[in-house]
């Protein structure tokens, strides 16, 4: 008789980090959301995505300095048919640090691991250099090239996408477990150093 598999262990991050918060959809932050989605909606680097307004893994979450309170991007997943689910993540250039990317992304992978999702894709335009270079730096290799695949700023671009499951996500947190929430050391940005705030 085959042995019943133990529930895998939560990573455990949670959703407030050094410089951010993530929030889900309330009554009070609604035209908070609204603002970010008409924002990112005129970055070409996000393309022409629907919105996420919910998700049966993981409601989509904007992204609160915590210093000022302001809000500078918007995470959030698109399920995928079982457990698997596309991440998206946005953060406004004009509001946001340079390097800032780190948190958000770290906190809400986790969450959308810890929230049920078996495997986790990420689909960035060739041009998308930041995003490329934060996966790059946590060693996460693309799965795949989709040559011309998406339309943008007036012409067709690559698509390069990512993919992993749990375990490698878990091995990727546990190399930056001390500079993550729990951990014994402040945070750095992956690739540079953040602003005053």
């Amino acid at each position: 008789m085959p042995r019943k598999r133990e529930p895998a262990r939560p990573i455990g991050l949670g959703l407030s980090g050094t410089w951010i918060e993530l929030e889900p959809p309330s009554p009070t932050n609604a035209a908070d959301f609204e603002e970010i989605y008409r924002i990112r909606e005129l970055d070409p680097a996000m393309g022409a995505g629907a919105r996420s307004v919910s998700s049966a893994i993981a409601p989509p979450m904007i992204v609160r300095v915590r210093s000022t309170g302001e809000v500078v991007g918007v995470v959030e997943n698109h399920p995928l048919p079982g457990n698997v689910t596309v991440f998206v993540v946005y953060l406004d250039r004009r509001r946001s640090r340079a390097g800032f990317a780190f948190e958000p992304i770290f906190l809400y992978l986790s969450h959308l691991f810890d929230s049920g999702a078996r495997l986790v894709t990420a689909e960035v335009f060739e041009f998308n250099a930041d995003m490329i270079d934060v996966l790059r730096k946590v060693r996460l290799v693309p799965q795949a090239r989709l040559r011309e695949h998406t339309y943008s700023a007036g012409r067709f671009w690559d698509l390069v996408v990512y993919s992993f499951g749990r375990e490698e996500w878990v091995r990727i947190v546990d190399r930056y477990r001390r500079i993550l929430p729990g951990g014994d050391r402040r945070p750095a940005a992956i690739g540079s150093v953040p602003r005053p705030g």
